[in-house]
C-alpha cells in the first residue's frame, strides 16, 4: 500500500492522481470579523468576476440561474463559517468534490478561480484580518474541484502571504478590465 503526501493510501499500491490537502474548515473567527453579509457579498462579487472571466463557461448563462447557483455557494459559505446550521438539511449533504465532478475544471481554471477571489478581496474591502484564514480554507477546497488534470505533479500550493505576487498576472487581468 502506497501512502501520499497528506496520509491517502492507494489500494492497488499505484500513484496517486490527486493528493488533497487537509480540510481546512474556518473556524468562528471568520464569521466574527466577515459577518454574514459580508461572507454573502465576496461570494456574489467572487462569481461575478468569473462569469465575466476565462471559466465563465462553466456557469450558467441565464441571469436567474447563475444567482441560483451562487446563492447556494454563498450559503455553503455562510453555512461553513458557522451561521447557518440547518444548510444540510436544506440542501442536502454537500459532498464538494461530486458537485464539481460535471465540470471541466484545470490547473489553470483554478488559477483563475483563485486570482478572482484576491481580486474580489480588494473589491469588496473584506476584512484584512478574515483573508487568511478564508484564503486558507477555500485554496485547499479549490484542489478539490480540479476535476481534469493537464499538468504532471500535484497543484501548485499559494500561501496566502505568497498568493498576491504568485498569482500576479492572472490578478492583472482583472484589474484591467
Amino acid at each position: 500500500m502506497t501512502t501520499s503526501p497528506t496520509g491517502q493510501q492507494a489500494q492497488d499500491g499505484g500513484d496517486f492522481d490527486l493528493a488533497f490537502p487537509p480540510d481546512a474548515a474556518p473556524s468562528p473567527n471568520l464569521l466574527a470579523a466577515a459577518g454574514e453579509a459580508g461572507l454573502r457579498e465576496l461570494v456574489v462579487h467572487h462569481h461575478d468576476l468569473l462569469r465575466k472571466s476565462s471559466v465563465g463557461h462553466l456557469f450558467p448563462r441565464d441571469k436567474r440561474r447563475f444567482d441560483d447557483v451562487v446563492a447556494r455557494i454563498a450559503g455553503y459559505v455562510v453555512a461553513m463559517a458557522g451561521a447557518e446550521p440547518g444548510y444540510a438539511e436544506t440542501h442536502g449533504a454537500t459532498w464538494f468534490r461530486v458537485r464539481h465532478l460535471a465540470l471541466t475544471i484545470d490547473e489553470p481554471a483554478r488559477n483563475v478561480w483563485l486570482a478572482a477571489l484576491l481580486v474580489a478581496f480588494d473589491d469588496v474591502g473584506f476584512p484584512q484580518q478574515a483573508r487568511a484564514e478564508f484564503w486558507n480554507w477555500v485554496e485547499s477546497l479549490s484542489v478539490r474541484a480540479i476535476t481534469r488534470r493537464t499538468m504532471i505533479g500535484q497543484p501548485r500550493r499559494y500561501p496566502f502571504a505568497e498568493a498576491p505576487a504568485a498569482l500576479k498576472a492572472f490578478t492583472d487581468a482583472y484589474r484591467r478590465r
